[in-house]
């Protein structure tokens, strides 16, 4: 994985914490209308509560 800076560092998509590099972070990535989207998580926490709300 290549070095980041805060400026580039995504935010988790449930809590909105900064998703630094981590053995904790999860990535979700799904093409929507032909354009790759990654859905990045700060835990495996936050990816399954927002994974079970009726809004994913």
């Amino acid at each position: 994985m290549t070095d980041s800076t805060d400026e580039d560092t995504p935010e988790c998509r449930h809590c909105g914490d900064s998703v630094g590099s981590s053995a904790e972070q999860r990535v979700i990535t799904t093409v929507e209308d032909g354009t790759t989207v990654y859905k990045h998580f700060c835990s495996d926490d936050c990816r399954d509560i927002w994974e079970s709300s009726p809004d994913a």
